[in-house]
């Protein structure tokens, strides 16, 4: 798995970070504290949105996605994913050799997009024309 983006949120009483795959998938990463140090990382399938170069959590409840390749999102953050039944990945779980963690990528179920902007990328060429004959593109 390759991480290719995250987002941090964080409030008073908690945090978490949103990774993003290379395939789209999302995932909500939480740390486990013992005062200065971390116990325990957890891991949990989120969602699926196209791949990001770039993600922000608002603190007003929405999650920003910069496509890669095309369309901007913006999504509502609906459900934090901690009440429902998607397997949880912890580094504390005993994991034999070989042993895999698998999770099926699904509809939206924490996001509801509320917003589409359109992306002006790739720019594959430029033309730049004096239609005015003003002698200045």
């Amino acid at each position: 798995m390759i991480l290719v983006c995250s987002a941090t949120h964080k409030t008073k009483s908690m945090f978490f970070f949103l990774v993003q795959t290379e395939q789209g998938d999302v995932f909500k990463v939480t740390l486990e504290t013992n005062e200065e140090f971390v116990t325990e990382i957890r891991m949990k399938y989120f969602d699926t949105v196209p791949v990001a170069s770039a993600m922000c959590v608002l603190k007003t409840g929405f999650l920003f996605v910069a496509s890669e390749f095309g369309n901007h999102y913006l999504y509502q953050i609906a459900n934090l994913g901690d009440d429902d039944d998607e397997p949880e990945f912890s580094s504390a779980m005993p994991l034999e050799e070989g042993d895999t963690f698998f999770f099926a990528p699904r509809q939206l179920r924490n996001l509801v997009l509320v917003d589409e902007m359109d992306s002006l990328s790739p720019i594959m060429a430029c033309q730049v024309a004096d239609l005015a004959a003003e002698d200045t593109p």
